[in-house]
């Protein structure tokens, strides 16, 4: 616990009969934290690239992304489709693809050693599939709808358990996957109200659970009983496990650290809250703005993603090469990206899909290329893209941005002022931009702030930041690009950023 810091008001001891201090009392003594060991072999096994290097489509929006310790990548979309991708040094290449279910896929789960994968749909099935050989091996009917799938063995187990739980009762059932049957090992009552989520954790060899009211229970998949020889406490009033139903939210997705100690709790409130396993105590809870953040020091290590504004990315899931060799193995030169002198064989990549998106995206520790060809970028067609993707590639999508101007000259009454625009990075931009100059929008206006050296600001017919308008009447995304970032090297450049929410830009 940390040193509590003196109040507002304090008093000497009853003993001495000096007057009481009013006022803040002198500063406690900081404790230095220590620096996490080895945290830069942490952070070169993490991906590290600002923005996805590449994306692959599905025929529906992705709604589910797994990643296999066998080097595979496994994503399944509403349509009922599953698509198994094979790790590669660099990237990743397309093995098989599967009609999984007639419905929407609404649960996937990876084995602990990464060589089986099962799927449930409403369809009252669960698919199961060899990872390795990309194959559907057995498939089980329920005689329930499954609300959620997780596999409960250790690698070497006799039996590949896996845990169903019921979406409309408190039930949850295990069955074996390799002996063909629709009958359950064991069925059990673990909740008082359905399982939503499931989390096994192989070090100790149990399982976590959250109900749809947030009520979290540990149990063991043997006998699906509390498992008391393996935590600390007894009494679930004696950890923190009831904070979700405190704050009034819900649990979206369990996750356990890889050597057991720790779990965490992603929920709706946009908080994620970090526990320990054998105690149940709550060790951080942090803001979902925070993507990628050191627990050891409590700080944030890396943002990935900041850049894609376009993009609200969910579910991802990590992929770090082969756990079992501790060894870095390179690869030839001349096979590397030309952003690397040298890549390792690991290939540390995130895997995620985005809200309502066609697309599986790849973040890994490259940039994406700048293609001659704009139809030949990162965003990889693979199938045959929705009306509005495929605009957006389409001549007539270009014809917009080649209509606008790449420069503008701003008379103003100390003198003329060129800019540069931007229109086929920033295509929106500089057409809210360009489009209010040519309506005189922007006369007479006054700058209404200015730093110098820095920037000047103006646009604004209130005349103090906080008004107008786009020519569309309402906000629009912000359009990033990495190469406009090189802008700020060069002095004798100019370049505008208009708000997504006003006329208003910025001149620097």
């Amino acid at each position: 616990m940390e040193e509590p810091q003196n109040g507002a008001v304090g008093s000497a001891p009853a003993e001495t009969e000096e007057e009481p201090i009013v006022g803040p009392g002198p500063a406690p003594r900081a404790r230095p934290k220590r620096p996490l060991q080895f945290e830069q072999a942490y952070l070169d096994a993490l991906p590290s690239a600002n923005m996805y290097e590449k994306s692959y489509m599905h025929r529906d929006v992705v709604t589910h992304v797994a990643v296999s310790p066998a080097d595979f990548f496994i994503t399944g979309s509403a349509d009922g489709h599953l698509k198994f991708w094979k790790k590669k040094p660099i990237g990743i290449e397309f093995a098989k693809h599967f009609r999984s279910h007639l419905g929407p896929i609404e649960g996937i789960a990876v084995s602990v050693d990464g060589l089986l994968c099962g799927t449930i749909s409403n369809d009252r099935s669960v698919k199961i599939y060899d990872v390795v050989n990309y194959d559907m091996m057995v498939m089980i009917g329920l005689p329930f709808v499954p609300g959620a799938i997780e596999w409960v063995y250790k690698q070497g187990d006799v039996k590949a358990r896996v845990a169903i739980s019921d979406r409309n009762s408190s039930f949850v059932h295990i069955y074996d996957a390799r002996s063909g049957s629709n009958e359950p090992i064991i069925s059990k009552e673990i909740h008082l109200c359905p399982v939503k989520v499931m989390k096994y954790n192989p070090v100790f060899d149990a399982v976590i659970s959250a109900d749809v009211k947030g009520i979290i229970e540990y149990w063991s998949p043997a006998t699906l009983q509390f498992p008391e020889n393996e935590v600390n406490f007894r009494l679930k009033s004696d950890t923190n496990l009831f904070e979700i139903v405190k704050c009034k939210t819900s649990v979206s997705a369990i996750e356990a650290s890889p050597d057991g100690k720790q779990f965490v709790i992603t929920s709706p409130d946009r908080r994620i809250r970090v526990f320990w396993y054998r105690t149940g105590k709550l060790r951080r809870v942090y803001d979902e703005s925070l993507e990628v953040v050191n627990l050891h020091t409590n700080k944030v290590a890396r943002i990935l993603g900041k850049v894609e504004n376009n993009d609200r990315f969910l579910r991802i899931a990590l992929y770090q090469g082969d756990r079992s060799s501790k060894k870095v193995r390179k690869i030839p030169a001349a096979a590397v990206n030309v952003n690397e002198s040298k890549e390792p064989l690991t290939d540390p990549t995130l895997l995620c899909c985005a809200f309502k998106k066609h697309r599986i995206y790849l973040f890994s520790q490259r940039e994406p290329e700048e293609p001659e060809d704009a139809t030949k970028g990162r965003d990889v067609f693979n199938e045959k893209p929705p009306p509005d993707e495929l605009l957006a590639v389409s001549d007539i999508g270009k014809s917009v941005t080649t209509s606008l101007p790449d420069n503008v000259i701003l008379h103003t009454t100390m003198g003329d002022i060129h800019m540069r625009l931007y229109p086929e990075e920033c295509p929106k931009t500089v057409e809210n931009f360009t489009t209010h100059c040519r309506n005189g929008y922007y006369d007479n206006l006054i700058f209404h702030r200015v730093i110098k050296g820095f920037m000047v600001q103006t646009g604004d017919p209130l005349g103090d930041g906080t008004g107008g308008q786009s020519i569309w009447g309402r906000e629009f995304e912000d359009e990033f690009h990495k190469r406009l970032s090189l802008v700020r090297n060069y002095p004798g450049l100019s370049s505008i950023r208009a708000s997504n929410s006003s006329s208003s830009w910025l001149a620097g």
